[in-house]
């Protein structure tokens, strides 16, 4: 008997996919499929996965305000939150943070991990052109450490291309 789990199934509820569209195109450059938790499980049933991890996919949640971006992790980390509440035999969650605001994205891993019991963090190659190893993300990647926290992370497109050619 074999169990199957998808650890990169995508969320993309009705309130994400309207702040991240801008004169009915995507920013992540992508446009996503329909989603609502009836079609995810649907599509589960037909592929045969047991349980789906889910979070948020590219362009993530800061557009450039801080403060919008905040509110839309958390609006994202809510929604996943009672989809696995809701069915915790069918799903899983990884929340999103508000990157590259480092001070906003503890506060916002306190609350996912410790409040809505979410099961680890999905993180963006880059958030405003803001890579993952770059020297402000220490303090997030020192508490994430510190928790022994998973963290999943999703590729994102570069904001240049210049930052991806190395000359």
């Amino acid at each position: 008997m074999t169990f199957t789990v998808d650890i990169h199934h995508h969320l993309i509820p009705d309130f994400y996919r309207a702040a991240t569209e801008h004169d009915g195109q995507s920013v992540g450059g992508v446009v996503p499929a329909d989603w609502s938790q009836a079609t995810a499980l649907s599509f589960m049933d037909d592929a045969g996965i047991d349980v789906a991890v889910a979070s948020i996919s590219a362009p993530g949640v800061h557009l450039g305000d801080d403060a919008e971006a905040l509110d839309l992790a958390r609006r994202c980390n809510d929604c996943v939150a009672e989809m696995v509440r809701d069915r915790p035999d069918r799903f899983g969650g990884f929340a999103i943070l508000p990157l590259p605001d480092v001070n906003a994205a503890l506060g916002e891993l306190t609350r996912a991990l410790d409040e809505l019991r979410l099961d680890g963090v999905v993180l963006m190659t880059n958030a405003l052109g803001q890579y993952l190893g770059e020297p402000l993300y220490r303090p997030l990647f020192d508490e994430l450490q510190r928790r022994g926290a998973v963290v999943f992370i999703h590729p994102t497109m570069s904001p240049t291309l210049a930052r991806t050619v190395s000359g």
